[in-house]
């Protein structure tokens, strides 16, 4: 039987890649989240609550093949430590916080002058991976997504002005950010990050076995993987 075009449309969707960084505060008496709700208007989840985040650019690519920092896990594999670049910025652009050390970033690329304008380098040792997922064919928007965790702590005390792309930035519990109106995949990642807070594990114990969610074309799957081996499509 032959393909619909709108079927044929959805099966060729390009799978972009892109990061998230779930930002945990544990300075009050129950860790709390940071999260912001996209935009009516937006083609990709409109007026879902999310995770800071978003695409991979090439620059991010290309200054994960120049950068002397450290990532974590030390021998966190190459092919992934662009999502880490990626989720820091993309923090940065949407939320004005910084994950930064205290050396300037030299010679930026265009996606990274407003990050660099702040006179400060990215810091990703302070992020460690936490999940995979890869949107389900059929969706008008596919992303392969890293998801990373980072203490607050790890936060520059300075805040830039953000551009705008998540609304109503805030600091939830696990329990209020169930309560939002999340996509499946925030909130199945939600379930990872209660599950690291209530083990009290440190991140860096996170990045042994870590979740990826995909569809092998049957259903949708939820298996392990490390993230000390390039990644690769199911």
């Amino acid at each position: 039987m032959s393909e619909t075009p709108g079927e044929q449309s959805a099966i060729e969707t390009p799978v972009r890649d892109a990061a998230c960084l779930v930002v945990i505060d544990n300075s009050g008496s129950e860790p709390r989240l940071l999260m912001g709700r996209r935009h009516s208007d937006q083609v990709f989840l409109p007026n879902k609550w999310v995770f800071p985040g978003g695409r991979v650019e090439d620059e991010d690519r290309h200054l994960a093949r120049i950068f002397s920092g450290t990532f974590s896990p030390d021998d966190l594999a190459l092919e992934i430590k662009p999502f880490a670049l990626a989720g820091i910025r993309e923090l940065f652009e949407e939320t004005g916080l910084l994950i930064a050390g205290s050396d300037a970033l030299l010679d930026p690329s265009p996606v990274w002058q407003t990050f660099a304008a702040a006179g400060r380098i990215p810091a990703p040792e302070h992020l460690f991976p936490l999940a995979r997922a890869i949107t389900p064919p059929g969706r008008v928007r596919r992303y392969d997504t890293w998801f990373f965790i980072a203490n607050a702590d790890a936060l520059s005390p300075e805040r830039a002005a953000t551009d705008g792309e998540l609304l109503d930035l805030g600091w939830f519990t696990a329990a209020e950010a169930h309560q939002l109106d999340l996509p499946l995949i925030t909130r199945l990642v939600l379930n990872d990050v209660a599950s690291v807070i209530r083990s009290e594990r440190p991140f860096y114990d996170t990045a042994a076995s870590l979740p990826y969610y995909y569809s092998d074309g049957i259903s949708f799957r939820r298996d392990l993987i490390s993230c000390k081996v390039a990644p690769s499509m199911p």
